[in-house]
């Protein structure tokens, strides 16, 4: 709309009567589950939609496969448990129990439910439930490093040993590295080889104290080996946490995605 200068009292507008300039679309406040998962292509067992993008306003898509961990963080009610809620119902929903095993961590049992099927290979409340399970884990883990007699094809194929892809999933990771110690502390060691041997680690955090417990062992390494993560509402007091993006307030459920070699979404 122009509005002409005029001298007089009388006003003047009128309205350009061709093509208008597209709207500029907002990310909403709410977006319905299905709708995002029903959009785009089959997908494989380690590919799971998170949300809509605000550049294309299309589903996003983590890959799995590409970079192995995620780490979530965030302020108290900021939306971490939903969207660990969310992954854990799309990599069921996409995936049979032969092929996706997930094992949670979860001491505040907020994730009570989320996995009743075959999926659910573990899932441990308690930090002595913890310690009692990690020995299982570290069992598969290391009968899938290869072998001496490992050829290189079947390194290039990743095809000498078989079974379902591990999504370790932890919320309230505050709570698990605590000051006795942390019983994750073993997998360590085989967070480098999580691409060859079906690892994925997705760990929820509060920004509270974060900074500092980057220096932890596990949240170390995975940062150093370029995990993904999405930073959700935090104080920018917080200072620089996980990249280059530095904390905002945001709407609850909503959060800037950090991939390797993507733009920030």
């Amino acid at each position: 709309m122009i509005a002409l200068p005029r001298l007089d009292e009388g006003r003047t507008t009128d309205r350009w009567a061709g093509r208008r300039a597209r709207p500029i679309e907002l990310l909403p406040l709410q977006v319905a589950r299905g709708s995002v998962a029903a959009a785009g292509p089959v997908r494989t067992a380690t590919q799971v939609a998170v949300g809509l993008g605000e550049r294309e306003l299309q589903p996003v898509v983590l890959d799995f496969a590409e970079q192995s961990h995620l780490v979530v963080l965030g302020d108290a009610e900021c939306g971490k448990t939903s969207t660990l809620r969310l992954l854990c119902r799309e990599i069921v929903r996409t995936n049979t129990a032969d092929s996706v095993q997930i094992e949670i961590v979860d001491f505040r049992r907020t994730l009570l439910g989320v996995v009743e099927s075959a999926h659910l290979g573990g899932y441990a409340i308690s930090a002595s439930a913890l310690t009692a399970r990690v020995p299982v884990l570290l069992e598969r883990l290391q009968a899938r490093m290869p072998g001496e007699k490992v050829t290189q094809q079947q390194l290039r194929t990743r095809s000498w040993w078989s079974g379902p892809e591990i999504y370790l999933v932890v919320d309230d990771y505050d709570l698990v590295a605590g000051a006795t110690g942390n019983p994750l502390t073993p997998l360590v060691d085989y967070l480098p080889h999580a691409k060859d041997l079906g690892l994925h680690v997705i760990i929820a955090r509060r920004s509270g104290g974060a900074a500092r417990a980057m220096f932890d062992p596990f949240l170390a390494r995975l940062r150093d080996l370029g995990c993904m993560g999405l930073m959700m509402s935090a104080s920018p007091d917080e200072g620089t946490l996980l990249g280059s993006v530095r904390p905002s307030t945001q709407p609850p459920g909503r959060g800037t995605l950090i991939t390797r070699g993507h733009p920030i979404s």
